[in-house]
């Protein structure tokens, strides 16, 4: 690699580029590293020089390029921090902070040491993206050159390239810088397979591509007939890491991965790509759930485009269709339109980029660096779902996340008020898992308070962290003595059974003989007014009717399909709603609405308004309830006919 090699491409990016302070530093790192050499023997002023160019393939401005050829000088020559300063001003002495190592402390475990490492540069790339960029492009060429490193040492860089690195340069919407190394930390981490993939795709590389040839000279005439001629039709590179993810996650053979052979098609205008997808469904017969639609739902990263796969005489092929913008965004991601003074601290942009945010806010809280990497694995590396507020907006969360999840990510407060959740429409327990492209509506409470059960579903790291936090603080307020109750309410047996002869009747259900829902019953009144149910023949009814209670006719009320109110008293404590809500959930429970307001100092009513499916289930769903830790009382309240 020659610093012509660097001038000339930044040139090409900007022809108003300043050069010569590009040259200037190329001189004074050259001089710095001296007769340094890395592990492979090549000069050390090599590994600066490659970092450099391929920040200025990424359209990098000028600081960039001149902190990557700087960023080893700190750590690895004589040179202090100052004089960087001094030569090239403060903000790429900045950049070359970011980017030095802290080996100098004292942290004895590698895997730890490693950690804190990442975690600084995280944390400078929060204050200034370009960190970030310099040290992917750092950590790409190290993976380009780690063949001259030990295995035990080949193996810790390739999985931390793997594990961080990569996820890093995909939020960032870095597909091609991913992409590579990807696949250069699966060859050492699993040497045999990617060597039986790669020769796999070497085996039949001619004859697919022949065949995507013929596929694509089909589908150019037909596009062309249909009066939507693309700019370009072009086979799409394969990457031996995805082929092998797609593999274990469809548990497939190689043959059988939609991608063996696969067409991108670049449209002139988002309408014409959608035309598109409407020619090559018509020509080919799509397979199903096998669209996506990344224009219209474009990923955090920026990524947009269409998929879908179809079958061309037996044969799977996946086909992408974008614009020119959008495919240099799915290549480069942020930078690929870097202007780095022109966007950095723009709204819109600053938004790609809330995940860092969030990261600098959430590790202050982490108390070692391993909760700091877990975090970063779960909360930020994982694979990705996307579901949406009741307004529309997406809220992105790792795969596992559950309905509390989703309400921390909309906001703390929804979060710690969280009483129940309706997913696509229905209610669900706090507890379900999110799917991608689920609807989300959370239920809050000013009376409900995070419970300590939560932290045993939640997976997110703001979730748990809340939690946490409001658990511990709990616990250092003693509980107050529960008030008692003071309401008459009706009992169930009131609402769904009718008496002959007695309007509004005080009724109960004799003990004696327990009379189910659909059971023959019959009623003895007392000069009081009470009525009590008894099922008919219940040894007990010649008895109390020669005591002088009357004999009544009665019947049970058919409530299938009738919708009730249910209302329950209880001592009001963390988690009480949530729990009768996902007691009804479980019981299968069609629910419309969900309540709780307070009825004194220490008691609440929740009421629950939800459509019966018969007389035993408003029984059962009544005894659960009663079960339940607190509950006082449990009462019907309004039925509607």
């Amino acid at each position: 690699m020659r610093i012509l090699d660097i001038v000339d491409s930044v040139r090409k990016n900007n022809s108003k580029a300043d050069t010569e302070l590009v040259k200037r530093a190329y001189e004074f790192a050259k001089k710095c590293h001296g007769d340094q050499l890395r592990d492979s023997g090549e000069p050390y002023i090599q590994h600066p020089l490659h970092v450099a160019y391929i920040l200025a393939g990424l359209n990098m401005d000028e600081p960039s390029i001149v902190a990557a050829l700087l960023h080893d000088t700190v750590e690895d020559t004589d040179i202090s921090l100052a004089e960087i300063k001094k030569e090239f001003g403060e903000e790429v002495a900045a950049l070359v902070d970011g980017l030095t190592k802290i080996t100098k402390m004292d942290i004895p475990d590698k895997e730890a040491r490693s950690a804190e490492s990442i975690r600084k540069v995280i944390m400078a790339s929060a204050r200034d993206i370009r960190i970030i960029f310099i040290k992917l492009a750092d950590r790409l060429h190290n993976m380009r050159t780690i063949g001259s490193l030990r295995e035990e040492r080949r193996k810790r860089i390739a999985k931390e390239a793997m594990d961080v690195y990569a996820p890093i340069a995909y939020k960032l919407g870095l597909h091609s810088i991913k992409s590579e190394m990807e696949d250069l930390a699966f060859e050492q981490l699993e040497p045999m397979i990617f060597r039986d993939i790669k020769e796999r795709l070497n085996k039949g590389m001619r004859q697919r591509e022949k065949e995507i040839e013929r596929i694509k000279s089909i589908l150019v005439a037909e596009l062309v007939k249909n009066g939507v001629a693309p700019v370009a039709v072009y086979g799409r590179p394969k990457h031996i890491y995805s082929i092998y993810k797609k593999m274990k996650r469809k548990g497939c053979c190689f043959e059988s991965v939609y991608d063996q052979v696969a067409l991108r098609v670049i449209a002139k205008s988002i309408k014409e790509c959608y035309e598109v997808i409407g020619v090559v469904h018509n020509l080919w017969k799509p397979i199903p759930e096998e669209f996506d639609d990344y224009i219209a739902m474009p990923k955090p990263n920026m990524y947009q485009s269409l998929h879908t796969a179809v079958m061309v005489e037996g044969q799977p092929v996946e086909i992408q269709v974008r614009t020119e913008e959008m495919d240099k965004i799915a290549e480069g991601g942020i930078a690929a339109h870097w202007k780095y003074k022109g966007v950095y601290g723009d709204q819109k942009f600053d938004s790609k980029l809330d995940w860092l945010k969030q990261i600098l806010q959430w590790q202050k809280e982490m108390r070692d660096s391993k909760e700091f990497m877990e975090m970063l694995h779960v909360d930020f590396f994982e694979d990705e779902i996307f579901a949406f507020t009741p307004r529309g907006d997406s809220i992105s969360l790792p795969k596992g996340a559950c309905a509390i999840d989703f309400a921390y990510a909309v906001h703390t407060s929804v979060g710690d008020r969280c009483i129940g959740a309706k997913v696509n429409g229905k209610f669900v327990p706090l507890r379900t898992q999110i799917k991608n492209g689920d609807q989300v509506e959370i239920l809050t409470s000013k009376l409900q308070r995070p419970s300590r059960d939560w932290l045993k579903f939640v997976v997110t790291s703001k979730a748990k962290t809340k939690i946490r936090q409001f658990v511990e603080k709990e616990h250092k307020v003693p509980a107050k003595a529960p008030a008692a109750v003071v309401e008459e309410k009706k009992e169930l047996e009131e609402c769904i059974i009718n008496v002959a002869g007695i309007c509004n009747p005080k009724l109960r259900i004799a003990k004696c003989c327990h009379p189910l829902p659909g059971d023959p019953i019959v009623a003895l009144a007392a000069k009081t007014g009470k009525v009590m149910v008894h099922r008919l023949g219940c040894h007990n009814i010649k008895k109390l009717a020669r005591g002088g209670k009357s004999k009544l006719d009665a019947s049970w009320i058919d409530v299938s399909g009738v919708t009730v109110e249910v209302k329950v008293d209880a001592i009001n404590r963390t988690g009480l709603f949530a729990e009768i809500l996902n007691s009804l959930v479980s019981m299968q429970t069609p629910i419309k609405s969900a309540s709780a307001k307070p009825i004194s100092n220490e008691m609440v009513q929740c009421s629950f308004t939800l459509e019966s499916k018969g007389l035993q289930h408003l029984q059962d769903v009544v005894k659960r309830i009663k079960r339940i830790k607190d509950v006082k009382k449990v009462y019907i309240g309004e039925i509607e006919r």
